[in-house]
């Protein structure tokens, strides 16, 4: 049992795919962070389009009938302006139903690589208590032979009488 650990080229190429692992979890970590900010937005802009919607609809019909009895002509720019306003509301959710969908794709991406990571980390760490398992087992035999040797060497300098 004495050199090195028999199973070193395995721990040293497990800790190079770990590494490997690691910049991808990174990498991942990175992409799903990017796009759950740009879903974060799309859900903040809809909101807002929505307020917008929801304020004008109130403001617009009251002042419409703050001067008395609204033309059809205002009716009509009001009612126009109103539908362009929910076809803004339809590209948002649009947008926010696609963001949703990439972000979904990166979480998946993300998950894939922590389970990849967590199984080469363990990988490595089983590895690791082999060669613990083997010092320690390596240790204990040089003990014993020097022991050995010791007893050895106090027998033959024992007076035989």
């Amino acid at each position: 049992m004495s050199g090195k650990f028999p199973l070193e080229p395995l721990c040293l190429l497990r800790g190079i795919r770990l590494r490997g692992f690691e910049a991808e979890l990174r990498s991942c970590r990175e992409r799903y962070d990017q796009v759950e900010g740009e879903r974060l937005a799309a859900v903040e802009s809809l909101a807002q389009t929505l307020r917008l919607r929801s304020e004008f609809a109130e403001n617009s019909w009251r002042k419409l009938f703050e001067r008395n009895c609204p033309t059809g002509s205002a009716m009509d720019r009001h009612e126009r302006h109103l539908a362009l306003l929910d076809q803004g509301i339809v590209e948002h959710q649009a947008h926010l139903v696609a963001c949703e969908q990439v972000s979904d794709d990166a979480r998946l991406m993300l998950d894939a690589a922590l389970a990849a990571w967590r199984k080469a980390r363990s990988k490595l760490d089983a590895v690791g208590e082999m060669k613990q398992e083997w010092q320690r087992s390596a240790r204990s035999q040089q003990e014993r032979l020097e022991e050995q040797s010791l007893e050895e060497l106090a027998l033959r300098q024992a007076p035989i009488s």
